[in-house]
């Protein structure tokens, strides 16, 4: 696994089980396109994918998930400043219970020695 993609992803799942739509929203570019359930979703710039992602974190919040663990990090790098990552989450409820299981690809891309960011994402369907 690659150190940096393991700190951002692990940065993220802490501030995604945080409901900190602020910190993770800068983590996305924008404009931005989220593929779920077969369907485009094109987020047209910064307030709609963090509204977007508002209301997926509020969503694992009512299911219950205080915490998100990384099951499987797999990394395809696209040169030097685009990657593929494919990640196996496992939401966690606050006693260790499995709420969900899935895994999600996302287009990362770097700009010179910037941090990574989200260009886009695609959930899998199980």
């Amino acid at each position: 696994m690659s150190t940096e993609f393991e700190d951002f992803f692990e940065r993220y799942a802490e501030r995604y089980m945080a409901s900190d739509v602020d910190a993770i929203s800068a983590m996305y570019e924008a404009p931005f396109l989220a593929v779920r359930e077969g369907k485009a979703i094109h987020l047209a710039d910064h307030d709609a994918v963090r509204e977007h992602l508002a209301a997926l974190m509020e969503a694992y919040r009512n299911a219950g998930a205080t915490r998100a663990a990384i099951a499987a990090l797999d990394i395809t790098r696209l040169g030097n400043s685009c990657a593929l990552a494919t990640v196996r989450w496992n939401a966690l409820a606050g006693d260790g219970a499995l709420v969900r299981d899935f895994a999600t690809s996302y287009h990362m891309l770097r700009r010179e020695l910037d941090e990574w960011r989200i260009l886009s994402y695609t959930n899998h369907q199980e």
